[in-house]
């Protein structure tokens, strides 16, 4: 079997259900802690986007004592950051006969466990690198260990647990 025998997307666009593939994608969101706490960016129509992103914080100060006191300023920037989507995937093959001989849905056995594995491989992508595209940027880890930031590991030593766990 080639190339030329494969089944492409335009030949089974219509087959693709929509609302699972749909659900499946908002379930990712839950399902990487990454993906919580980030910001919701507005759809891409291509796969990279170039977008005004803040890159210094405004600060505020007290001002002592305040009837007297001066008022500090503060400034923003922003920086023009590219967004590049990649494709995650997985494929999980069903012979026929398994499928001829089952008792039970396995699509519900199984979609939980894709929305699982998603979220696992975007957090350890963003985070540590693993895996990730060669256009991505930098992963959280080293940019912060280059920019000598550093985070003390708490009494479970898991630095994962240590940023975004309930306390991190």
């Amino acid at each position: 079997m080639g190339y030329s025998d494969l089944v492409t997307r335009a030949n089974a666009q219509s087959l693709i259900p929509e609302d699972v593939t749909r659900e499946i994608f908002k379930s990712v969101t839950q399902g990487s802690a990454v993906l919580r706490m980030a910001r919701r960016l507005r759809n891409m129509r291509r796969s990279e986007l170039r977008m005004p992103v803040l890159s210094s914080l405004i600060t505020a100060n007290f001002v002592n004592p305040s009837d007297t006191g001066l008022k500090q300023t503060s400034s923003v920037e922003w920086a023009d950051k590219e967004i590049i989507a990649e494709e995650l995937a997985v494929i999980v093959p069903i012979p026929e006969a398994v499928l001829d001989d089952q008792d039970y849905d396995i699509w519900s056995e199984i979609r939980p466990r894709i929305v699982e594995a998603m979220g696992i491989a975007f957090d350890a992508a963003v985070l540590y690198g693993t895996n990730a595209p060669s256009d991505w940027p930098t992963n959280v880890v080293t940019a912060a260990t280059s920019a000598a930031n550093t985070v003390t590991l708490g009494a479970g030593a898991d630095l994962y647990d240590d940023i975004m766990g309930t306390s991190g």
